[in-house]
């Protein structure tokens, strides 16, 4: 059949190997395919790699250096699970990692090797292992959770799939094992299915299965399915089998009714068997796949068959499901990537054609809305309407392919059925039908939403609509919306009916919807037309539509002034204003005409809102000379001054200040020039001087230093206004010093009745001229004399303190005494202070006057009257008198104070400044401060008082955060020996810490370093371990260093330091036991070559313990490149078993050149991964007899016969010539040797050579050869074993006719039954048709029919079944 016509197509999509695939990796265990995403392939050479290929991109493959025994895609994402085997166990260590994030999602340890795994979920991954089966979920940090335990019957099977349906609530797990002893190349397949609600298994002979779900006609649910198949031998007797059968029947429900079929296998594919299944959810298909490239295509509801086809010449190992077009991805050995899908154009015609099967042809068609089915459905559409059949033509009409039946004259159709009395009228039917097939198109829609308006049943649309059952059009909304204005707007909106929809808006006054519709839509509607449609009827709804417009993207669609306007004609001042102040936030050059309009309309009609407007500040671009005149005559003075620009308009305007906030009035003058304000000030004092002198004072108070004072005061003084400059100058008086400013002011507050002012003011100020006050207030004659006493206290701060001291005790006048401390502390008349406080202490029981005594005594050092003092009744506060003492180092005196109030800290700091230190340390224990200690012994240690520093040192260090700064005073000071013997003391404290410890440590690295690893060893529990790394490192302590690397589990940095310093850290054990424990491999074979260098005699210890893990090629080429390759010797003998062709190459080059072939032999025949014709080449030649024998051995394990026969025959090595002769099962080799031995006249070894080949030797020519060369003598013994030998043969011969003859009677009948019972589809096509031609595929067989036999059973991993026994399952 041509491509083009077959119903399933066939394309490459991928070659592995043209991609950088080797063709070594092709394999069931390296290549998994878990979705049509990702395939992923696991290399292991040159490097170990994981190799990713997107399906969408499968050119740029990612390749990642990754070692693992197996790699899974995940089926949606870029998640990649790996498993590898941990060394030395069965165990397996499996891990799950984000690609895109780069990080590790989920990782688990199994108790158990893993013999299988599979993602039966985006979310799950199924792991099998020799007993049970395990799902791990991704999410969260859930361990593997075991499902079921493994049945008997997979029991030494290899697992090849394992699947769970979509609920998750059935499971299949397929294994296949060795064949019956009667045939074993047909493997065995076997299936254990587990119900997990159940928890009960059920074992079945099967070599693939898949899950699936159908609708089952009558059931409200889908029915769960499972379909698998099987290829089994019994008595001889081959069955070949497809099974579909339901899952959990839902009890009182329609079920699937069990279907079964044969597989057809050709005669020459009669070992072959099933390896994988995949089902088209879309077309409903079953593809059944067999090793040899064999395709079965059934439909799954009634397992019928549809195509049989070789789809590749070379054995598929891997298949997966192509969801999106109903196909599926296979995989086979020579690395294609074929991609099967369905001809749609094809498959109905061809199984309508060819099969002659027009019910399936139907369903197919209609199942997957296929063509080529057309004339069938319209005539099986007759036939039932002719036959009144309304229902089975309504469902065929609803399911009609591509609905070639869903038109109006299928509509019409059911119309004209007249309805009979108690019946559903037919058109009825035919829509009910469709509404619970799917989706009625427009027309439909239209003609059922008739009848449903026409019976008022408007529930029945609204369930509709909701449920997405009918077709929105224009047409529909129009019928709707004569009965629910609502429904038909939902109908407007689906149909995209704008218009329509535009208009149902504004019929609902739902306007800012219009704006989101037509943006949604890409709808302009005549903006202008729904605005003025809007102020009908809501001016507000009007100005939120106008908003909206004019926040649409790509600017409003009406100008801003058109809009106003239309407000305006409607008089509606308030909308219109609202509309403007929103739009012109921005505040743009561009609006300034606006802006000016929208102050103007409200200027003249509501002033209030116009003065709000520019309170706000919102606008700058307006027109300000209109604005201000609008003001003006609008009464908003204050707004009118903001805006004029001339002096004269201002001074017009200004003396308004009966309607003028005063507050404002003063803010203003604030923008004026000096001289405009000046000149304003004047103005308001001379209309009214009563009424306008508050502000013109606040004015002069707020702009003093704008407007000058002396201005200010001059304005005052000519208007003679001593009440003005009595309140302006009370404001400046306390930051002035200008005598004449307080003169001025007593002047004015006395001519103002101010007579407590000027008491006040004589009283405190300094600044005024004495003098000429004192005149002053002689000539008012106030009738208080007090501010004339105030002046005369003056004398005092003039500067005769003794002098006023005398006056004040004279007078016996404490009232000042504050000022007389003050002054006398200024002028350091102690003596006479002592006399006046004294004097004070008989009048007031002041503290202050009692701490100044105190204070005074130190001062001029009688320390006798201090103590006698405060042991006698007093109020002095003695912390602040001490304190005070101290600060002016009068330290004697302190000493009393704080010895008298207990204070031991100051005391104990008093005491370090006196040199008093045994005294100092005894106050500080009993003050019991970190602080006060650290003084104290920082004091002692300055002094050199060591032994008193150690007492103080011992109460410091046992606290952290002090710790530190005690060592560093001590280092600082170059007192390391008492620093250590202050640490070592240290340590034997109840309180010792880690940080105690670990300074020590770094002490002796820095001071005393052969104290320093006896202090580690024995204290390295108790250590900051990291701090003191960095003293070693700094120090270059290598020996210590390396010890604490050890201790701090840093086994790269200890391995790295002893390398690099080896002469001081290096020892054998310990380096043996650090190395083993890195984690940067490039460590050890740095080692190699630090071992290389200083110390080879023992690199094959440190080699042996490096075994497992070093790479033993990247060891070797080391070695080779240093020219030292038989150092190691030792070490390779002892890897070898591994087979790695550099050890094996390395050593069998060291055995050549020492001459021990029987090492070399032995080296061959264990371990072949090697170059070995290269060595037999290298070899052939030698000297020894032994060593070019062993080059023939080699020839002859490599398959090269002729060579290692001429080799030993040119050695008269006549028995292995023979050997090898006789293993090489060549005819002609073994007869050519015969006339060798001829032609040398070597008689004993032709007849020893006879027997040795005697399987390959023909008799004929043994015969010719021995008669003509007289060698009849030598020859016979060979004859009689001969002839006996045939004689046998014939007789078993003879009778194995007879049997088979009646044999072949028996089975006669049976034969002619089978073929009978072929089904019809075996009798429409050949036995076997050609895989169709495929791009990249090639090969002649691939043209028409099997031209070549089918290849052997070797493929997907698999090696070659043998005759007997039971094959290595492994590697499939």
């Amino acid at each position: 059949m041509a491509a083009a016509n077959a119903p399933i197509t066939m394309k490459e999509v991928l070659t592995l190997p043209s991609i950088g695939i080797n063709s070594q990796f092709i394999t069931f265990t390296n290549v998994t395919m878990e979705s049509d995403k990702y395939i992923c392939v696991r290399e292991t050479s040159p490097q170990n790699s994981v190799v990713i290929i997107d399906m969408n991109m499968p050119s740029q493959p990612l390749r990642r250096p990754i070692t693992a025994d197996s790699a899974l895609m995940n089926p949606n994402t870029r998640i990649l699970a790996l498993k590898a085997q941990l060394p030395g166990t069965t165990q397996d260590h499996l891990q799950i990692f984000n690609i895109e994030a780069k990080a590790k999602m989920k990782s688990h340890q199994m108790p158990e090797q893993v013999v299988f795994w599979k993602w039966i979920t985006p979310k799950m991954l199924g792991l099998v292992t020799q007993s049970s089966v395990y799902h791990w979920s991704i999410e969260g940090d859930s361990e593997p959770v075991k499902m079921f335990d493994r049945t008997a019957n997979l029991a030494s099977n290899q697992i090849i799939n394992y699947r769970c349906d979509p609920s998750e609530k059935w499971l299949v797990l397929i294994g296949i094992a060795p064949g019956s002893p009667e045939r074993p190349q047909l493997v065995k397949g076997n299936m254990q299915l587990f119900s997990v609600d159940q928890q009960r298994s059920q074992a079945l002979e099967a070599h693939a299965a898949s899950f699936a779900s159908l609708r089952v006609p009558g059931n409200d649910k889908d029915s769960i399915l499972i379909s698998f198949a099987s290829k089994s031998s019994n008595a001889g007797q081959i069955t070949s089998k497809l099974h579909v059968i339901e899952l959990g029947a839902q009890p009182g429900k329609p079920s699937f009714t069990k279907k079964q079929a044969d597989l057809f296998f050709p005669p020459d594919f009669a070992d072959d068997f099933p390896v994988a299944m995949q089902i088209s959810h879309k077309y409903n298909l079953i593809y059944v796949i067999t090793k040899l490239g064999l395709l079965f295509v059934y439909d799954l509801e009634s397992a019928t068959a549809v195509y049989r086809n070789r789809i590749s010449p070379d054995p598929i190992f891997l298949t997966s499901e192509a969801s999106s077009v109903g196909g599926f991805y296979a995989i086979n050995r020579r690395g294609q990537v074929l991609l099967a899908t369905v001809n749609e154009t094809t498959l109905v015609p061809f199984v309508s054609g060819q099969l002659n099967n027009l019910e399936l042809a139907v369903n197919l068609a209609k199942r997957g809305n296929l063509p080529g089915a057309e004339n069938l459905v319209v005539q099986r559409f007759q036939e039932l309407f002719a036959q009144t059949k309304y229902k089975e033509a309504a469902e065929l009409a609803a399911e009609s392919p591509q609905g070639i039946l869903r038109t109006p004259d299928t509509v019409a159709k059911f119309q004209s059925v007249p309805v009979q009395a108690g019946q559903t009228p037919p058109l009825l039917q035919y829509f009910g039908t469709l509404l619970t097939k799917g989706k009625l198109n427009a027309f439909e829609s239209l003609e059922l939403s008739r009848l449903v308006v026409n019976q008022n049943k408007k529930n029945l649309l609204e369930n509709w609509l909701a449920e997405d059952k009918l077709e929105c059009s224009e047409e529909l909304g129009d019928l709707v919306k004569t009965v629910d204005n609502d429904l038909a707007l939902k109908i407007y909106i689906k149909a995209r009916a704008t218009p329509k929809v535009v208009a149902a808006f504004a019929e609902r006054r739902e306007f800012d919807k219009i704006l989101i519709y037509s943006k949604q839509v890409g709808y302009t509607p005549d903006y202008l037309f729904l605005l003025q449609t809007i102020l009908r009827s809501d001016p507000q709804g009007a100005v939120n539509f106008a908003l909206m417009m004019s926040q649409m993207e790509g600017g409003c669609p009406v100008d801003y002034n058109t809009i106003t306007d239309l407000f305006l004609q409607r008089n509606l001042i308030r909308e219109a204003t609202a509309f403007l102040l929103d739009v012109l936030k921005p505040n743009l050059p561009d609006h300034a005409f606006l802006q000016t309009k929208v102050l103007e309309i409200n200027l003249v009609t509501f002033p209030n809102v116009a003065d709000a407007i520019l309170a706000n500040g919102m606008f700058s671009h307006y027109d300000r000379p209109r604005i201000a005149q609008l003001c003006e005559k609008a009464g908003l003075y204050m707004r009118a001054l903001q805006h004029y620009t001339e002096l004269s308009d201002i001074k017009r305007i200004i003396v308004n200040t009966h309607a003028i906030e005063p507050q404002a009035l003063v803010e203003f003058f604030g923008t004026l020039s000096r001289e405009w304000a000046l000149e304003c000030m004047k103005d308001l004092l001379l209309v009214n001087l009563r009424g306008n002198l508050q502000i013109i004072v606040q004015v002069a108070k707020e702009y003093c230093e704008q407007l000058g004072v002396d201005a200010c005061i001059k304005i005052f003084e000519q208007f003679k206004s001593y009440e003005g400059l009595y309140f302006f100058l009370g404001s400046y008086l306390s930051s002035s010093e200008d005598p004449d400013i307080h003169f001025k002011y007593i002047e004015a507050a006395a001519k103002t009745g101010q007579i407590k002012e000027v008491e006040r003011v004589t009283r405190e100020s300094n600044f005024y001229d004495p003098e000429k006050t004192k005149n002053f207030l002689m000539d008012a004659k106030l009738p208080d004399a007090r501010p004339l006493i105030n002046v005369a206290k003056a004398q005092l701060r003039e500067g005769l303190v003794s002098d006023a001291i005398e006056s004040f005790i004279r007078a016996d006048d404490a009232t000042q005494f504050l000022e007389v401390i003050h002054a006398a502390e200024e002028a350091n008349v102690y003596h006479d202070l002592v006399k006046y406080l004294l004097m004070v202490r008989q009048k007031a029981k002041e503290p202050k006057v009692d701490s100044e005594l105190i204070y005074a005594y130190a001062k001029i050092d009688r320390l006798g009257e201090i103590e006698e003092f405060i042991l006698m009744p007093n109020v002095a506060n003695l912390p602040n008198v001490g304190d005070r003492l101290y600060d002016e180092e009068l330290y004697e005196a302190a000493k009393i104070i704080f010895a008298f109030i207990s204070n031991w800290a100051k005391l104990a700091c008093t005491l370090v400044k006196l040199k008093q230190f045994q005294g100092a340390v005894d106050a500080a224990r009993k003050a019991n401060s970190s602080k006060t200690w650290k003084e104290v012994c920082f004091a002692c240690v300055d002094a050199e008082e060591f032994r008193l520093a150690q007492i103080c040192g011992l109460n410091i260090i046992v606290q952290v955060d002090d710790l530190e700064e005690v060592s560093e005073f001590y280092q600082n000071r170059g007192c390391f020996n008492e620093l250590i013997s202050l640490m070592e003391s240290g340590l034997g404290l109840e309180r010792a810490h880690m940080g105690i410890f670990t300074e020590l440590g770094v002490l002796y690295a820095r001071y005393r370093y052969e104290k320093l690893m006896e202090h580690i060893k024995l204290f390295s529990t108790r250590l900051n371990i990291p701090k003191l790394i960095r003293a070693c490192d700094e120090q270059q302590h290598w020996k210590e260093l390396t010890y604490l690397y050890i201790q701090y589990d840093e086994f790269d940095n200890a391995a790295t330091t002893v390398m690099n310093h080896s002469p001081e850290a290096w020892d054998h054990m310990q380096f043996k036991d650090i190395i083993v424990k890195v984690a940067n491999v490039e460590l050890y074979y740095k080692a190699v070559h630090f071992y290389l260098q200083e110390h080879p005699e023992l690199i094959n210890d440190v080699l042996n313990v490096l075994a497992l893990r070093v790479d033993h090629t990247r060891v070797v080429d080391i070695m080779r490149k240093a020219g030292h390759l038989r150092l190691v010797k030792p070490y390779m003998v002892a890897v070898q078993s591994n087979n790695v062709s550099a050890v094996n190459e390395a050593l069998n080059e060291i055995y050549v050149e020492e001459e021990d072939y029987d090492r070399l032999r032995e080296s061959i025949d264990f371990h072949d991964n090697f170059d070995q014709i290269g060595l037999a080449q290298k070899i052939e030649k030698h000297e020894l007899l032994e060593m070019r024998r062993v080059a023939a051995y080699i020839y002859k394990k490599a398959g090269r016969w002729k060579q290692s026969i001429a080799l030993s025959k040119k050695d008269n090595l006549y028995k292995d010539a023979m050997e090898t002769a006789s293993q090489s099962g060549d005819r002609e080799l073994a007869e050519e040797l015969l006339v060798y031995f001829i032609d040398q006249g070597k008689k004993e070894c032709f007849a020893s050579c006879l027997f040795v080949c005697y399987d390959l030797i023909r008799a004929d020519v043994a015969l010719e050869l021995a008669w003509m060369n007289n060698m009849i003598d030598f020859a016979f013994p060979y004859l009689l074993q001969f002839i006996r030998e045939y004689t046998g043969k014939v007789d078993e011969l003879i009778k194995g006719k007879i049997e088979s003859l009646n044999e072949e009677k028996a089975k006669e009948n049976e034969e002619k039954d089978i073929i009978k019972q072929q089904n019809m589809y075996a009798q429409l096509l050949p036995l076997a048709l050609p895989a169709p031609p495929m791009p990249g595929m090639g090969g002649a067989g691939m043209g028409g029919g099997f031209a070549a036999p089918p290849p052997p059973m070797g493929g997907m991993g698999m090696p070659p079944m043998p005759p007997f026994g039971m094959p290595p399952m492994g590697s499939y």
